[in-house]
Order: C-alpha cells, then sequence, then structure tokens
C-alpha cells in the first residue's frame, strides 16, 4: 500500500499547459492528488477502486472471447475491446508500482518549464507555444476517436431501449436467434444476468467509460512527456550556437571584459549546456523504464490485434457497426503505437543534431581550453539517444515493420482461409 503522500503534487501544477487535462483526469481518478485538498487520502481509495474496476472489466471481457462467438466479425471486436483493456490495465498497474518516478518526473518538467518560461525569448516562447498546441492537438484526436467508439455503443443501447425493447432483456430470443444482443452485451460473459439492469446496463456503461478515457489519457499522457523531452533538446540546439553568456549573468558587461573572464565565462556556459544534456538524458532514462513494459506489450499486442482484424474485415461479413468499430480499433491501435514510435524518433533525431549545433559555435575564436571542452561535449553528444521497450527499439522504421507485417500476415490467412 503506498502512502498518500507520496500522491501530492503542488497546486501549480495542475495549471501546468501541457499537462493540466492529464493532470486533472489522473487526479479525479485518484492516480495524483494535491497538496491543498482536504481529504487527499480520498485519491488513494478512488485509486484502488478504478484500478480495480479496469482490471474486472478485462477479465470479465477475456473471460467472454475465451467462451467464443458464432461471428467471426463478433469474436474480433469483442477481442479487440478485451485486449486493449488489458494492455491500459497494465500501464496503470504499472504506473502505481512505479508512482513514485512518475511524481518525480512531474515534479520536474513543472520546475523546468517555470525556469523556461521566465527566461525563454520570443523564439524559445514560440517553441513552447507550439509545443503545447501540438499536444493538445494529438490528445484532442486520439480522444475524439475513442470517444466516438463510446459514444456509438452508448447509442446503440438507448436508440433499442427506447425504440426496440423487444431486443432488450431478452435473452431467450437472442439464443433462439430471433434478436440480436446489444453491442455492450457481446463483451460480457453474464448469460442471464443480462437481463437485470444493474448488470446488464450499468456495469457495462460503467465499464465503457472507463476504457473510453483511460486507454486515450494514459497514452496523450506519455506522449507530453516525450514531446516535453523533444522540446527541451531543441532549445539546447538553439542555445549552443548562440553562445550568449549574458544568459548565464545578464549583468556582465561584455566590453570589459578580459580575454581570460570571458573564457571563464563560456567554460562556465559550456558546463550548464553539459549539465542540461545530462539532465536531459537522465529523464529520458527515467521515461523509459516507466514505458518499456507496457511498450513492449503494446507493440507484442496490437501487431496481433491489427492483423486479426484486416483479416476479419477481409473475410467476414461485417455489419455497418461492426466495420465502423473495426476500422476505429485499428485506427486507434496504430495511432498509440505512432504516438511512442514517432516521439522516439523526433527526441534520437534532435539529439543527432546536438553535435552539429556545438560544431556550428565560433570555436576558432576560443582559446585552447574551450576548445577542448567543446571537442569532448562533441564526443559525448554523439552517444545515440534511443528508448527501448525491453529487446525493440522504439522508432519510426520498428512501427513500419509493424504495418507491414500485420498486413502481410492477413493476406496469408485469407489466402489460408
Amino acid at each position: 500500500m503506498f502512502r498518500v503522500k507520496e500522491l501530492l503534487l503542488p497546486r501549480g501544477i495542475f495549471e501546468n499547459p501541457m499537462l493540466r487535462l492529464h493532470l486533472r483526469c489522473f487526479r479525479l481518478y485518484g492516480y495524483v492528488a494535491s497538496k491543498y485538498q482536504r481529504r487527499p487520502w480520498l485519491s488513494q481509495a478512488r485509486c484502488i477502486l478504478f484500478t480495480a474496476s479496469i482490471w474486472m472489466s478485462c477479465v470479465l471481457m477475456l473471460a467472454r472471447v475465451f467462451q467464443g462467438y458464432e461471428r467471426l466479425n463478433d469474436g474480433a471486436t469483442t477481442c479487440a475491446t478485451a485486449l486493449q483493456y488489458f494492455t491500459v490495465s497494465i500501464a496503470t498497474m504499472n504506473a502505481i508500482v512505479r508512482r513514485e518516478r512518475v511524481v518525480s518526473m512531474l515534479r520536474e518538467v513543472h520546475e523546468d518549464m517555470q525556469k523556461l518560461m521566465k527566461e525563454a525569448d520570443d523564439q524559445e516562447l514560440d517553441l513552447v507555444l507550439s509545443t503545447q498546441k501540438y499536444t493538445r492537438t494529438i490528445t484532442l484526436i486520439l480522444w475524439v476517436s475513442s470517444l466516438g467508439a463510446g459514444l456509438m455503443a452508448l447509442s446503440d443501447c438507448i436508440y433499442r431501449t427506447l425504440f426496440m425493447p423487444q431486443t432488450v432483456f431478452n435473452l431467450p430470443a437472442v439464443r433462439r436467434g430471433e434478436e440480436r444482443p446489444l453491442l455492450l452485451f457481446r463483451l460480457f460473459p453474464f448469460g442471464e444476468l443480462y437481463d437485470n439492469f444493474v448488470v446488464g446496463f450499468l456495469g457495462p456503461w460503467y465499464a465503457l467509460g472507463l476504457g473510453v478515457t483511460t486507454i486515450p489519457l494514459w497514452h496523450t499522457f506519455i506522449m507530453c512527456l516525450m514531446k516535453y523531452v523533444h522540446l527541451k533538446l531543441m532549445i539546447l540546439n538553439k542555445r549552443v550556437p548562440e553562445m550568449d553568456i549574458m544568459r548565464h549573468n545578464p549583468f556582465l558587461d561584455l566590453d570589459r571584459l578580459t580575454p581570460a573572464q570571458l573564457n571563464r565565462w563560456r567554460i562556465r556556459l559550456f558546463t550548464k549546456f553539459v549539465t542540461d544534456h545530462l539532465k536531459i538524458r537522465r529523464f529520458v532514462k527515467e521515461l523509459e523504464l516507466l514505458i518499456c513494459v507496457p511498450v513492449m506489450i503494446d507493440f507484442i499486442i496490437f501487431s496481433i490485434l491489427i492483423c486479426f482484424l484486416f483479416f476479419a474485415l477481409g473475410v467476414g461479413s461485417p455489419t455497418k457497426m461492426d466495420y465502423f468499430f473495426m476500422c476505429i480499433y485499428i485506427f486507434v491501435m496504430a495511432s498509440i503505437l505512432l504516438i511512442y514510435h514517432w516521439h522516439a524518433t523526433l527526441i534520437s533525431e534532435c539529439h543527432d543534431e546536438l553535435s552539429f549545433a556545438y560544431y556550428s559555435t565560433p570555436w576558432y575564436e576560443f582559446e585552447r581550453s574551450a576548445q577542448r571542452m567543446i571537442l569532448f561535449m562533441m564526443i559525448h553528444s554523439q552517444r545515440p539517444l534511443q528508448i527501448r521497450a525491453l529487446m525493440i527499439p522504439v522508432n519510426l522504421g520498428t512501427f513500419l515493420d509493424i504495418v507491414r507485417a500485420a498486413y502481410s500476415y492477413s493476406n496469408l490467412l485469407r489466402q489460408i482461409y
């Protein structure tokens, strides 16, 4: 059991433009809490409740999958739903286990962004604002697609309850093949209990609400952390060629500095660059330890699911609603994989540019000690900065291999079938 104080974050961090939406949702679910909450222990209770609910929903869906389906398309949509719940259950449990790391990373991001906003120039502020706009856009895209699927399932329940009541709470007719079950009924192994309002309606609605909010919330939160790293690297790549020692000490009078004094200030600025670089590498290592297991599981499960859904679309006879859901599932899973692999590639490529940024400084005007330091910094910056999911490198090449393999294997299955 975690102590409540491990959840507490300063109030200002919940107003961080890059993380505001995610942290407020996490506070609602109890994964984090504010220092100024009256009853922070309630966050611990909500965290236990929501985590247990996600796992319970996942177990019930997997139990229904193992019971089998008569129609391929019903099995495909249910299997995709159950396994997406399974992956997000693993991710949330991993975040709870590593909660101390998550909270420390959030504090670091908040403090660093506050410092950055105070000392940034106009060009760096533009980078910050564009990053905030970018994260909001990606979050909106993934949330809209996930909520769209949830609202479609919800509207199916409401419409058939109001206008086709003979198909609701009528399991004997469903079993005789006279009526089709509600979309949410296919996900759970409740049998005759479907005719109970709490089990048949309220339970699936609650599980649906958890899934359509938690799945995009977690993945876009990690995207924000990765984009923060990319922002820090872009700013470092900008500051290095400028070699503006006035940023280190705004009260200096450059005209009155002797060559020896100017060299000392340059070395101090280099030291700050090295410190910032090491902080970025350490943060990326912490991020890798946080996501390596969930991303590896996503890599395996989503690859198989995308292949299976392509196969079901090509071989089965999906209804319009089945077709819609399978396309949404393929889009969401591909988007989740792309979020990780694309932003890991951005981080790696931006880091590779750092050695060229050091070379772009007017090093030929510096004294020998400063030149040697630049040389060592260039050598150090040439060490690749890559994110790995256990054995798998997280980059755009891996994502393209996933898409090609999924499409190729689905074609092979269709030919065999």
